[in-house]
């Protein structure tokens, strides 16, 4: 299956450097000592092409010549020029390519910000490459999921003596996002924003189907009946033309809702506490793989191989499906497309939806100067973050937006904000691109893909996937 899930769009393909052995040496540059294959050197070529060049702002001056002057005139100093990577996903990159340009017009701290625009997979790989150069940038978006093999490979500034400094004290952020910005008792990153899975319907089809749209499926039985019932031959050819459901077979977002499912067991996770195996083969795993199965084969209530659930979404394909904040940027584009959002069912013991968040780090130059631009920087996009609620969806994370009645009038959001105090990232390890992957030879996307396509039986799935995990940890 070709379909790959649109977020942030969202979310992190780390280059994958099997290849490599990653050592830090002296001023934190990273050597890379092959041992197996050759980086290719047209990909070297191809990331060094694309390699942001540094801004020529003009400096400002005062022409002094003039006999009529009097007195010198002081001089403006030369603006502190920035590079920023913005590696968060078409369409929402166009809301922060607005706010660079805003803060470039209305700073007071005389720092320009020259925006590069990357994909996240280019981001990542290009990262090592412009770090062991010397030309990374000074300020970069960073998923949470993806923070922990940056700080492990030397490349990101620990921040946590930066951050009261420029206003960001942990009690005016939300829990999970503050503590997700540590790795060990150090802070890398400012948290920006969280995107947790929840619930679309589409209300029309809710009402034309006899189903109360003020009152979404809060548990599996309502979730069945209502998916039941919204699957039908609109036209009457004998073929079943609207779905309840959808369901893709590839990309994250599949994957993601298992892995809420799971959560949805008390006591389950995806490894074990130290992090070192996989922990997921068990009854309450294979259930909830089950049932995504169940869905397309016994209850029929998923289009068969379906790629798109977003498209089918706007196109009324489909009248539910299971997705983050970022899909409202498209959905609000469609004449016509009444929907709401709510929280994932609890189809077992307790709430709980995957999440991942955007977050601002700093690489580490030793640059005191850039380094202070980069916070001001930060600052104001974080001063700024109901914008980015607002025009791209995420959601906030300083509790003072959260609660304001700004962010309180924007319904959609408030689905995913319910969510947030049951929200579940990734583990924390270093080789997480590896093992939360979203290509199709990543563990996760084969356990989903095998499944739905019925190349394997779930326990079957479960036990080659677990075996996949290991020697990734074991790495």
């Amino acid at each position: 299956m070709n379909y790959i899930d649109k977020e942030v769009a969202s979310e992190n393909i780390f280059m994958s450097f099997e290849f490599c052995d990653l050592k830090i040496k002296n001023g934190g540059k990273i050597m890379l000592k092959k041992y197996g294959l050759i980086v290719s050197l047209l990909l070297v070529l191809s990331l060094v092409l694309t390699s942001c060049a540094t801004s020529t702002e003009p400096v400002e001056t005062v022409d002094t010549s003039s006999p009529e002057s009097e007195a010198v005139a002081e001089i403006p100093a030369e603006k502190t020029t920035i590079v920023f990577w913005n590696g968060v996903g078409a369409p929402e990159n166009v809301v922060l390519t607005e706010l660079v340009k805003e803060y470039n017009e209305t700073n007071q701290d005389n720092v320009y910000v020259e925006e590069v625009i990357l994909d996240w997979s280019t981001l990542y790989s290009k990262i090592l490459l412009d770090f062991e150069s010397g030309t990374p940038p000074d300020i970069m978006t960073i998923q949470q999921s993806g923070l922990y093999q940056n700080v492990d490979l030397g490349i990101l500034a620990d921040i946590t003596d930066l951050m009261p400094e420029y206003g960001f004290v942990k009690e005016d952020f939300i829990e999970s996002a503050w503590n997700g910005s540590f790795i060990g008792d150090k802070q890398y990153a400012v948290p920006f924003d969280l995107h947790p899975l929840a619930l679309y319907y589409n209300v029309g089809l809710f009402e034309a189907a006899g189903l109360d749209p003020d009152n979404p499926p809060a548990t599996m039985d309502e979730f069945l009946e209502a998916a039941q019932k919204l699957t039908v031959d609109t036209n009457g050819d004998g073929s079943i033309d609207q779905y309840g459901f959808g369901l893709a077979y590839s990309g994250g977002i599949p994957f993601r809702t298992w892995m809420s499912l799971l959560w949805q067991h008390e006591g389950e996770d995806i490894l074990n506490e130290s992090k070192t195996e996989a922990a997921f083969n068990t009854e309450a795993g294979l259930e909830s793989l089950e049932f995504l199965r169940d869905l397309v084969y016994e209850y029929k209530v998923v289009p068969e191989q379906e790629q798109s659930p977003d498209d089918d979404f706007m196109k009324g394909i489909v009248a539910m499906m299971i997705s983050g904040p970022w899909s409202q940027f498209d959905f609000n584009t469609v004449d016509g497309l009444k929907y709401a959002t709510a929280p994932l069912p609890v189809f077992y013991d307790q709430p709980a939806a995957w999440a991942d968040s955007h977050m601002l780090a700093l690489p580490n130059t030793n640059d005191e100067a850039r380094m202070a631009a980069a916070m001001s920087f930060a600052s104001f996009l974080s001063d700024n973050s109901l914008t980015w609620t607002q025009k791209a969806g995420h959601l906030p994370v300083k509790l003072s937006v959260l609660e304001s009645d700004e962010f309180k009038a924007l319904e959609k959001s408030q689905a995913f904000a319910v969510t947030l105090p049951d929200a579940h990232y990734y583990p924390s390890i270093k080789n997480e691109s590896l093992v939360f992957g979203r290509d199709s030879n990543s563990p996760f996307v084969v356990l989903i893909e095998s499944t739905l396509l019925n190349s394997m039986t779930p326990k079957e799935a479960l036990a080659e996937v677990e075996i996949m995990v290991n020697d990734l940890l074991a790495q």
